[in-house]
């Protein structure tokens, strides 16, 4: 049954306020700024399907349509695959903040009454996400268990933690106490060179041998927060921000995976036809602009917010995001704000892999999309295929695998070996389950075998 909802704003409404529809499906469609006799409808067509009609009532100032997109509960939706078309099928132009991809501002033309806002599918097919029962073998005739580790050396969660601006403080304070407790960071980088009349610090630029030599030790990552930091103006601006600071990114690590992550920034506005999933695809980027905690004092106790939500993250095995600004006294984090929150991480360090973003994105990618099958066994081997749908190319991130062996097999005396018959190195680990073995694998599909002495 479609839902339906109309909704006529008057002129007791106070002016500059974005009024609010009733929620359709979790939906929200309101005229932005805006109090006068005309009308917004909206109307649900199908799933992730809205038309949305304006009645103009004889107003003759240009109007825009507000349209709130639910990005949690059962009712989300893939804001990075919306785009929005007349009814003629023309794709219209569509005004977003960097942080907010799922509130959609729509200018109206005069001649246009009606527009559609919809998911459309992605132009690259996403790989078939496969369920835990195929990513375990519980083989009965040899009596080994294998199976893909939820993050990589067993560990029970990730952390990531991260930088925006390509600021001064992050060569000057920030990697440098990274390096002391032996952490991985990701530097959200501008590397967009000075446009004219702008009065914008490029520090990545007068800085661009510094961060070389960073890129060059590969302690850390780089990472894409567009060229300039200001937003873009059409297609083909989004297109230059994007692409401009992706391949000047790539420049620093050539012949390596040019999978990246994307934040396109707080307090930036992007205006374009497109999805934002085109842009991903087409420069292999990740959209990482959610779910992080931020870590600037003026946000107030972020030192013991770290803590529950690192503890949270924990006790549930997932990927724990942070990110932080410039580093300093009267800056955004403090440094001593900064080394408690490390301290913590430090605390935890034998459960935690901390990692850059990509590396993290990548192997939650890879686990997902793998599934393992027993090829053949007996009571003194196993081998079996691991299958993995992420383009090997960009998705590099070696996948943990760990067997438990039977009792009657000696640990220490099983050979691993890859499917031209070469050894490989397995590391023998102490379990809550007893003795395992834990290798390191290829994120691509090939075979393994498990051979114990008689």
């Amino acid at each position: 049954m479609k839902l339906a909802c109309c909704l006529i704003w008057v002129s007791s409404l106070l002016s500059g306020l974005c009024a609010q529809t009733p929620d359709l499906g979790g939906v929200k469609v309101a005229l932005e700024r805006y109090s006068g006799p005309a009308q917004v409808c909206a109307t649900s067509l199908d799933k992730f399907k809205l038309r949305v009609q304006v009645e103009r009532m004889g107003e003759s100032q240009p109007l825009g349509v507000r349209v709130e997109l639910p990005t949690s509960g059962r009712n989300v939706w893939p804001v990075n695959d919306v785009e929005v078309r007349s009814e003629s099928g023309d794709a219209m132009l569509v005004r977003r903040s960097g942080i907010e991809w799922g509130n959609l501002m729509v200018p109206v033309a005069d001649k246009v009454s009606a527009f559609i806002v919809q998911a459309v599918p992605p132009s690259v097919p996403l790989p078939r996400t496969t369920s835990d029962k195929e990513r375990v073998i519980q083989d009965a005739t040899s009596g080994a268990e294998v199976r893909i580790a939820n993050w990589p050396q067993g560990r029970t969660a990730a952390l990531s933690i991260r930088f925006d601006d390509s600021h001064p403080t992050h060569l000057s304070k920030a990697i440098p106490i990274l390096r002391e407790y032996g952490f991985k960071g990701t530097f959200m980088v501008n590397p967009g060179p000075k446009e004219p009349g702008s009065r914008q610090n490029y520090s990545f630029e007068t800085q661009h041998a510094d961060w070389e030599a960073v890129v060059k030790q590969g302690d850390m990552e780089l990472a894409n927060h567009s060229a300039h930091h200001r937003g873009a103006k059409g297609d083909d601006d989004m297109d230059r921000e994007i692409g401009g600071a992706a391949e000047a990114i790539w420049k620093f690590t050539p012949g390596k995976s040019k999978l990246a992550a994307l934040n396109l920034g707080g307090g930036t506005l992007w205006e374009t036809t497109r999805t934002l999933r085109h842009y991903l695809d087409k420069y292999h980027q990740f959209d990482a602009s959610s779910g992080s905690l931020g870590m600037d004092d003026s946000y107030g106790g972020r030192v013991e917010a770290f803590r529950k939500a690192l503890q949270t993250h924990l006790e549930r095995g997932l990927w724990c995001r942070v990110h932080y600004h410039y580093i300093g006294e009267g800056l955004s984090s403090s440094e001593a704000h900064f080394r408690s929150a490390l301290d913590i991480a430090k605390e935890h360090q034998d459960k935690l892999w901390i990692a850059g973003m990509a590396d993290i994105y990548k192997y939650q990618s890879e686990r997902r999309t793998a599934k393992l099958t027993l090829v053949k066994s007996d009571a003194n081997s196993l081998t079996f295929q691991l299958d993995c749908g992420t383009d090997a190319m960009l998705y590099d991130q070696p996948l943990t695998i760990e067997v438990t062996p039977p009792a009657a097999w000696e640990v220490a005396k099983v050979e691993v070996k890859d499917a031209a018959g070469s050894p490989l190195k397995a590391e023998i680990v102490e379990s809550a389950n007893g003795r395992l073995l834990r290798l390191e694998a290829t994120p691509q599909t090939s075979s393994y075998s498990i051979l114990a002495s008689p």
